[in-house]
């Protein structure tokens, strides 16, 4: 049996982490329609999210969109889904982000259907707001789930679904990931990349057994890589990092795995300049690894175990450091 197990997970490893296919994209695809006050601003563009905020009065029908990468030539009739949701604070961002739009690529390239989402954003400045604007999107990504499953022609596993997202989109794929009752669900989520993304609650992750893979600096300026205030808005009220994350995911037996950096930076798969950094492919590359590792269902619960993973934490006080996978890749400035 294990020596089964064994050849399965190798045939499966290296279907979906090398390579093989010319990539489609069906573009700005109206996957639902929501009242919101906007689901596209430009990242590093103060002004106009000052403008968006500035006419912010009430809600508008606005048409949500995605981008569909698919495998061309590929002649599966089930592929796993992956879901991209980009940061911003749910303020910002948009699914052309450079590094998003790679990755969605290059998945698609490995024979998934990749998916980057525009969801709704804004908020004022206070708690309920910004937990509606949170709402809102975990509302959007499970729209957008349901409306790909429809797609018939993109011939998707629903057994087979990931989700990734960055900073308040990995917060969002999380929050879906971990909602209650999943078993009433019409598809499967397999696991979760959490970039440097963060949870209001840790018994969230009592919900469901779905592996998670996480990325952050130890010293990221905006989402607390342990316990505290995303952006320093006290009005959010705690959140908890990826390293409590990790450590209560281990503890309840749920493979988990956290990569750290040690540069003083949030947003480490792009550089000031927007180009892609030698962390966005280790990201990518430990993400491709790291799905087909939880591709099929007969694997271990925990999955293939890592030396660099984390390991169950040692009961101690609050903010005591838990992981043992410590990636120094070079140093640059926020």
């Amino acid at each position: 049996m294990k020596a089964l197990l064994l050849a399965l997970f190798l045939s499966v490893s290296a279907l979906y982490t090398s390579p093989s296919y010319e990539v489609a994209v069906e573009r700005d695809v109206v996957y639902a329609t929501a009242d919101g006050y906007w689901s596209r601003a430009p990242q590093g563009a103060p002004q106009e999210v000052k403008r968006l905020l500035s006419e912010m009065q009430t809600p508008k029908p606005l048409k949500l969109q995605a981008d569909i990468y698919t495998p061309v030539a590929d002649s599966s009739e089930s592929r796993p889904l992956l879901v991209m949701l980009h940061g911003g604070a749910f303020l910002m961002g948009y699914k052309e982000e450079t590094a998003h739009a790679a990755w969605c690529q290059y998945f698609a390239s490995l024979g998934y259907v990749a998916v980057s989402l525009d969801y709704r954003m804004g908020f004022h400045p206070n708690k309920n707001s910004y937990a509606a604007a949170e709402q809102a999107a975990v509302e959007d990504l499970e729209q957008a789930l349901a409306y790909l499953l429809t797609r018939k022609d993109l011939r998707i596993d629903p057994e087979r679904v990931f989700l990734a997202g960055t900073s308040a989109g990995a917060a969002t794929a999380l929050s879906v990931a971990y909602r209650p009752n999943q078993e009433d669900t019409p598809y499967r989520i397999r696991a979760v990349a959490n970039c440097w993304g963060y949870v209001h609650s840790l018994d969230i992750l009592d919900n469901a057994r779905v592996p998670i893979l996480s990325f952050q600096s130890k010293k990221d300026p905006v989402v607390p890589y342990r316990k505290g205030y995303p952006m320093n808005m006290f009005f959010v009220g705690n959140c908890y990092g990826t390293a409590k994350v990790t450590e209560r995911a281990t503890a309840l037996g749920i493979r988990s795995e956290l990569h750290t950096y040690p540069e003083k930076e949030h947003r480490l798969q792009i550089d000031k300049q927007g180009q892609l950094t030698p962390h966005y492919y280790e990201i990518r590359d430990r993400m491709a690894s790291f799905f087909a590792e939880c591709m099929e269902e007969d694997l271990p619960a925990q999955g293939i175990l890592h030396s660099d993973a984390v390991q169950p934490a040692v009961a101690g006080e609050e903010g005591t450091a838990v992981d043992n996978h410590h990636v120094p890749v070079g140093e640059s400035q926020l």
